[in-house]
C-alpha cells in the first residue's frame, strides 16, 4: 500500500520514479554533426544511455548539455549524447566546446519515440533494455543515476521543441506505394535479391514491423551513404525525411488499405536475367558444387572466350547460379602469352582485373564512350570465393560481356587506396586504418568502391589535390560486409598529377559487432570472411590513355585482388 501511495503521488506531484518507468524506447540509429553513425543498442554494454533535448542558442539546453556531459565523465558506464531535431547539420557541426556528439533528427521520428517536447529535457535509459527510467528536467539526473526511486522534477520552463505533426491519413495508393516503387520493389520481388516480395498490401502489412525497425535503425534501404558531404552520386541510397515520416505514420496507423484496388500488386516489374538486357556475349561458368558447411578455399575458374579478333567491353555482369553462396568474383584477364596465376596467398593475380560481383554490387559499365580491352586470344580468369549455407549447392554462375562495336575514345582503369599490413586487436572497437592512391598521371574518377569483411566499420575517400586544397569525396558511414556497393559520381572528378586519394576507415573487432566471427582474436589481412581486408577501389581514366596508345601494349588495371 506504501508503494502505491508513493506512486500516486509521484503521478500527481511530476515525480519521477525509476523503478515505475515501465515505457520502453525502440531502437534508433542517427548521424551525429560530424556524421558519425550511433545506434542505440550498440551501446548495451553501458549501465545507461543518457540523451538531452539540443536547441543551438537556447540556455536550458546549455545547462542540460552540461549536465549530460558531466555525468558521462564521472561514469564510463554512462553513454550520453544530445539530440536536435531542429537545426540543421551544417549549423551543428560549426557549434564548438560542447564535447558529445550531437544526433541530429532530420525526420524528428527518434525525438518523438523519446518522448522529448522541450529543449533540454532529457531521458535516462537502461542501456541493455532500452526501458526508460527518467524523462524530464536535467536538474534531476545525478540522483536518477545514483539510483534514487523518488525525484523531484522541477516545472518546464523551457521552450517546446518545435516539431512538425506527423502526416495523418496517409494514402497507402497515393503515398506508400510511390515510395516503396522508388526505393525498395526493384530489389523486393519474387525471386529478388530483398528477403521478401513487396507484391501486395497485404505482404507489405504484415512485414510492417520490421519495416520500422529497419527504418528507424538505417538498415534499409542498404548502402546508405553520409548525405551531407561527398560528391554527388548518380544513385543515392535512402529516404528523405518527408518519406521516413510518411511510413512511419502509414505503419504506425496499422498500415491501413484506403481503396479495393492493389496499386502495388498491380505494378509490373520487370524481371530481366541480366539487369542490363542481353549480351553480347554469355558464359556459363563450369559448375561449382559447394558443400554444406566448412570455409572453402578461393577458387581460380578459366573461361575460355574462343575470341577472334580484339574486342572492347562496355559493361560486364555476372549473374550468380546461387545467390546465398556466391561472396564475390573477381574476373582477370588471362593474355595469350600468360595464363597463369601468382600471388594466390596474398590475392594478388596475374592480369588486369576488368570486372567483378558482390552482394550489391552493381554490375560493371564503363562510362563516357570507354571500355577495358581483351585481346584475341584472352581468355578470363575467376577468382571465386564462396561461403556455405548450411545445404549442399551447385553454383552455375553465368557472364555476361557488352562490347563496343567499335574500339571507344577513352580506356578505363582501375586502382585501391589501402593496406595489407595491420593486425587488429581483440576487442577494439574502432581500430583506424588508412590506405592512399597516389595519382602519377592526369584522371578522372568515376566511381568509389569500399571493401572491408565482417568487421569493417566506415569508411570515408578523401582526394587531395596537389595545391594543398582537400575535399572529401564520399562517406558510408556504416558499412555493411552483405551489401558491397560500388558508389558512381554523377560527374567524372578531375584529379591532376600528384592527387592522392586517401581512405580513412576502422575496424570494429569487439562483442558489440554483431558480424564479428570472434572478437577474442587477433585479425590480419588475409582471403577467408574470418581475415580482413581494407580496400577503398577506384574507378578511373587516366587522361592520354587511348585505344590507339596501347595497341601495343596493356593498358593499365586493377591488380588489387580479394574483394
Amino acid at each position: 500500500m506504501k508503494n502505491l501511495l508513493a506512486l500516486l503521488l509521484a503521478c500527481c506531484l511530476g515525480v519521477t520514479s525509476a523503478h515505475a518507468a515501465v515505457d520502453r524506447v525502440g531502437d534508433f540509429a542517427l548521424l551525429d554533426q560530424t556524421g558519425t553513425f550511433h545506434q542505440l543498442s550498440y551501446y548495451g554494454d553501458h549501465d545507461y544511455l543518457v540523451l538531452a533535448a539540443h536547441v543551438i542558442g537556447d540556455a536550458d539546453a546549455r545547462s542540460a548539455a552540461s549536465a549530460v556531459k558531466a555525468a558521462a565523465e564521472a561514469d564510463t558506464k554512462v553513454a550520453a549524447f544530445l539530440i536536435n531535431a531542429v537545426d540543421d547539420r551544417a549549423a551543428l557541426a560549426a557549434q564548438t566546446g560542447l564535447g558529445l556528439p550531437v544526433l541530429v533528427d532530420e525526420a524528428q521520428l527518434a525525438t518523438r519515440a523519446l518522448g522529448l517536447t522541450q529543449a533540454g529535457e532529457i531521458v535516462v535509459l537502461k542501456a541493455e533494455t532500452l526501458d526508460v527510467v527518467y524523462r524530464g528536467p536535467a536538474q534531476a539526473l545525478g540522483a536518477v543515476l545514483a539510483g534514487s526511486t523518488e525525484t523531484q522534477a522541477a516545472a518546464a520552463t523551457s521552450q517546446a521543441l518545435p516539431l512538425r505533426p506527423m502526416p495523418q491519413a496517409v494514402s497507402y495508393s497515393a503515398d506508400v506505394v510511390p515510395i516503396l516503387e522508388r526505393n525498395c520493389v526493384s530489389c523486393h520481388y519474387e525471386g529478388g535479391i530483398g528477403s521478401w516480395p513487396m507484391n501486395s498490401h497485404a505482404m507489405v502489412r504484415g512485414w510492417s514491423p520490421m519495416m520500422r525497425e529497419v527504418l528507424m535503425t538505417r538498415r534499409m534501404p542498404p548502402g546508405q551513404v553520409d548525405p551531407h558531404v561527398g560528391k554527388p552520386l548518380l544513385e543515392v541510397a535512402g529516404l528523405t525525411a518527408n518519406e521516413q515520416r510518411t511510413l512511419l505514420s502509414w505503419i504506425d496507423a496499422g498500415a491501413p488499405m484506403d481503396n479495393d484496388a492493389d496499386p502495388l500488386a498491380e505494378l509490373k516489374i520487370e524481371h530481366k536475367q541480366f539487369s542490363l538486357g542481353e549480351p553480347d556475349l554469355v558464359f556459363r561458368v563450369a559448375p561449382q558444387e559447394i558443400p554444406a558447411t566448412g570455409v572453402l578455399d578461393y577458387r581460380y575458374v578459366p573461361v575460355q572466350l574462343d575470341l577472334e579478333e580484339d574486342v572492347w567491353v562496355q559493361a560486364m555482369e555476372f549473374v550468380p547460379g546461387d545467390r546465398q553462396v556466391l561472396h564475390h568474383v573477381i574476373a582477370y584477364v588471362s593474355s595469350p602469352a600468360d595464363r597463369t596465376v601468382r600471388g594466390r596467398e596474398t590475392g594478388a593475380a596475374q592480369g588486369d582485373s576488368v570486372g567483378g560481383f558482390a552482394p550489391g554490387r552493381n554490375p560493371d559499365q564503363f562510362r563516357d564512350d570507354s571500355g577495358r580491352l581483351l585481346r584475341k586470344g584472352s581468355n578470363l580468369l575467376l577468382q571465386m570465393h564462396y561461403t556455405t549455407s548450411g545445404r549442399a549447392t551447385v553454383d552455375e554462375t553465368l557472364v555476361g560481356l557488352y562490347l563496343h562495336d567499335a574500339p571507344p575514345k577513352y580506356v578505363m582503369s582501375g586502382g585501391v587506396a589501402g593496406t595489407r599490413r595491420f593486425l587488429v586487436p581483440p576487442h577494439a572497437k574502432e581500430y583506424k586504418l588508412q590506405g592512399e592512391q597516389r595519382i602519377e598521371r592526369d584522371a578522372y574518377l568515376y566511381g568509389l568502391a569500399p571493401h572491408m569483411h565482417a568487421r569493417g566499420k566506415y569508411m570515408r575517400y578523401t582526394a587531395h589535390y596537389p595545391d594543398g586544397r582537400s575535399e572529401v569525396l564520399l562517406s558510408v558511414p556504416k558499412y555493411d560486409f552483405n551489401w558491397q556497393f560500388s558508389y558512381d559520381l554523377a560527374e567524372p572528378l578531375f584529379l591532376p598529377a600528384g592527387s592522392r586519394i586517401v581512405a580513412d576507415g576502422a575496424m570494429d573487432n569487439s562483442s558489440r559487432n554483431p558480424g564479428n566471427p570472434n572478437p577474442d582474436v587477433p585479425v590480419h589481412f588475409g582471403l577467408q570472411t574470418k581475415h580482413e581486408m581494407f580496400f577503398g577501389f577506384t574507378t578511373l581514366r587516366y587522361v592520354g590513355d587511348t585505344p590507339e596508345n596501347i595497341a601495343g601494349g596493356s593498358p593499365a588495371g586493377n591488380s588489387a585482388a580479394g574483394r
